[in-house]
């Protein structure tokens, strides 16, 4: 019987790691990331945190100040507070915190303890997201998430699509390719572009959700940083698509901001339409390297006020 288990299991844990192996040759911005702030840690004057419209938005190339790019994929307040409460020690000189707050921000309900990204934040960040203690199993970056990594691989070993290239600070420079690109920009095809944005209410989220966001602003000013909230470019198509009542909603937090909080800066290119224009887009909401060298120049002037 322990034979017959052996034999089924020992190539299984050797396909997994096999796996896990490949997946980590995969150029990720992760890698990047750790590398800055395991060897740069004292340069560091800048953390950025947000979700993938973050990432995308802010090229810390751009930028005077030495700046490190948390923003990633489906990240929200939870593990942008998570992040900033274990790293902001490891900065010594570390100024500034930049957080997000988009059109529907504060209408989208935080991750649960299972979300599948913990893996990243522990392995790259050595951030614990888990809340509980943390095992060698999770770690392991292709258990975490099978689809997405598993595609990845496909991507990269069988359909050889061109690797992603990034620069020092982990920002994708070669991530023109989308919607807008597909259509060459082209705005009369691109008006006619089915795109997902959120239009469904959520006010007992947002009750939870704006406290929480104070909460770290207030954790932020606390330790002596400075905080600039930011409202990224949106296409056009976007912005008229928008629920009015989840905009009066968040408006209002930027305004309460305002008032409680007179030492933040607010950033608010949300709809500045004549400096974004569609080619600076990868879809309707998410810059491309072009445009966000336009964003990150106008985040670096908040930044040396």
């Amino acid at each position: 019987m322990v034979k017959q288990i052996a034999v089924f299991f020992i190539p299984v844990v050797l396909c997994y790691a096999l796996l896990e192996m490949s997946v980590l040759n995969i150029p990720m911005s992760y890698e990047k990331i750790k590398k800055q702030i395991t060897t740069q840690q004292d340069d560091i004057k800048v953390m950025v945190l947000g979700s993938s419209q973050m990432q995308s938005a802010v090229n810390p190339e751009h930028l005077d100040k030495f700046t490190v790019n948390y923003g990633s994929t489906s990240q929200h307040h939870k593990e942008d507070n998570f992040i900033m409460q274990q790293s902001m020690d490891r900065f010594p000189n570390l100024e500034t915190i930049v957080f997000e707050l988009s059109y529907a921000h504060l209408e989208l309900p935080h991750h649960g303890k299972h979300f599948w990204k913990n893996t990243v934040y522990l392995k790259y960040y050595g951030v614990n997201v888990f809340e509980r203690k943390t095992y060698f199993k999770d770690k392991l970056v292709f258990l975490s998430s099978p689809s997405i990594y598993s595609k990845a691989f496909v991507d990269k070993y069988i359909r050889k699509v061109a690797p992603a290239e990034f620069n020092d600070f982990g920002y994708r420079l070669n991530n023109h390719n989308g919607g807008f690109s597909r259509l060459a920009y082209n705005e009369e095809k691109i008006a006619k572009r089915n795109f997902l944005i959120r239009e469904k209410e959520s006010p007992t989220i947002f009750a939870q959700n704006t406290p929480f966001f104070y909460e770290m602003i207030e954790t932020a000013q606390a330790n002596k940083k400075n905080v600039v909230v930011t409202c990224l470019p949106l296409y056009k198509t976007y912005l008229n698509k928008r629920n009015i009542e989840i905009l009066k909603r968040r408006d209002s937090v930027l305004n309460d901001i305002i008032i409680k909080f007179p030492d933040v800066k607010i950033l608010f290119t949300e709809q500045d339409t004549l400096t974004f224009r569609a080619r600076d887009f990868i879809n309707e909401n998410h810059l491309n390297a072009s445009g966000a060298e336009k964003f990150t120049k106008k985040l670096n002037q908040v930044l040396n006020d």
